[in-house]
């Protein structure tokens, strides 16, 4: 979800060539999986649901995150979790660490709640445009300054495919988004259909923003100091120091 920056010197250029190989690849798997589901041939329909990393412990919905009072409550362990319904609406819930190489005792835990519109593609890529006042996106770093950071969150993503199959050892189907360099996201799996999703619409609105003032006392929001681009350039950084603790 989170490209990095490329060289553009001649020494990338195989490893590039190699990258494109791979989506290709990942993209003519997808297919071919695709093809082979015993859900509906309509792929929409086969997205609809909720998918959860490992056994489930985060879930898209109500449970997971309450963006118009900039809260969430956190699960059990890691994990990550799709929402999408079959009129090309999504939601997502990742709860994830970020390892320090330097300071091992300094890991930040991240949770990250955004929803909106996505659009599925002819070759069967798919484009998530979030809502991009309602995202969020809490930071908490026992080594920082400020140890528990909640804020706004906006991150568009484009997978170039995606995988369902019948997975027997979890007897339930299985998704792989296929991210824009043919890597693959972490296996989720088929808990929840229909999905189990906040509600669609844009939430943080005018009467939102009032009540939510009214609640806390008036200036509240002045507490949220970092800006969307400095806490995603500085916390996240570049996608490879990001680990999945759950990736089962």
């Amino acid at each position: 979800m989170f490209a990095s920056s490329s060289s553009s010197s001649s020494s990338s250029s195989s490893p590039r060539r190699w990258q494109r190989a791979a989506a290709s690849i990942a993209l003519a798997a997808c297919s071919a999986s695709l093809l082979a589901q015993p859900v509906s041939a309509d792929n929409i329909t086969a997205l609809t649901g909720t998918w959860s990393s490992g056994q489930g412990s985060v879930f898209t919905g109500p449970g997971f995150a309450q963006p118009t009072n900039f809260t969430f409550n956190y699960p059990n362990t890691t994990g990550i979790s799709f929402s999408f319904t079959d009129d090309g609406y999504y939601e997502e819930a990742q709860y994830r660490f970020n390892a320090n190489g330097t300071e091992p005792h300094c890991v930040q835990a991240i949770v990250i709640w955004q929803h909106g519109n996505y659009t599925m593609h002819p070759n069967q890529s798919l484009t998530l445009t979030p809502i991009a006042s309602d995202g969020r996106i809490q930071v908490q770093d026992p080594c920082a300054e400020e140890t528990n950071v909640i804020t706004y969150y906006d991150e568009p993503a484009f997978y170039s495919g995606f995988s369902i199959t019948n997975d027997i050892n979890h007897n339930r189907y299985m998704l792989q988004l296929v991210r824009f360099d043919g890597s693959f996201m972490p296996r989720m799996y088929l808990f929840y259909r229909p999905p189990t999703m906040l509600p669609t619409q844009q939430l943080w609105t005018t009467e939102a923003y009032k009540s939510y003032q009214v609640a806390h006392g008036g200036g509240a929001l002045a507490s949220l100091s970092f800006s969307h681009t400095t806490l995603v350039s500085a916390v996240l950084g570049a996608a490879g120091m990001l680990f999945w603790a759950t990736m089962a």
